[in-house]
């Protein structure tokens, strides 16, 4: 028989596991938004309009747009020639995340929650 006492906060638990992905694609987003910030400024320093800009990066103006937008999945050859041709450091970090131990693991998250389901509906 389980003791509920020694069950994780359910609430608690689904939050975390949601958090983890939100936060993947918050951090996805934010590197889209700091390049298309970095390239409207660029725009923007030099008084270009989006067709000069495009005409200095051999794109179309439509390709500017999208590119200023964040709107656009770039390859890491599109983002060295950008870089290239408007003299910016270019580097990308890649590297394994130290983990922080925790207290519940993923794995044991679920089990918690397949348990505590399994609880309620079984009854006390």
């Amino acid at each position: 028989m389980i003791d509920i006492r020694n069950l994780p906060d359910a609430w608690e638990m689904i939050d975390q596991l949601d958090k983890d992905e939100t936060n993947k694609k918050d951090d996805l987003y934010e590197i889209y938004y700091k390049i298309s910030t970095n390239l409207f400024d660029y725009r923007q320093k030099y008084n270009l309009s989006q067709k000069n800009l495009a005409e200095k990066l051999g794109v179309t103006q439509p390709m500017v747009a999208k590119l200023e937008s964040g709107d656009y999945n770039y390859t890491v050859e599109q983002l060295w020639k950008i870089a290239t041709k408007l003299g910016f450091e270019f580097s990308i970090e890649f590297k394994e995340l130290e983990q922080e131990d925790s207290v519940i693991s993923r794995a044991e998250c679920k089990d918690n929650i397949a348990e505590y389901i399994e609880y309620l509906a079984v009854g006390a």
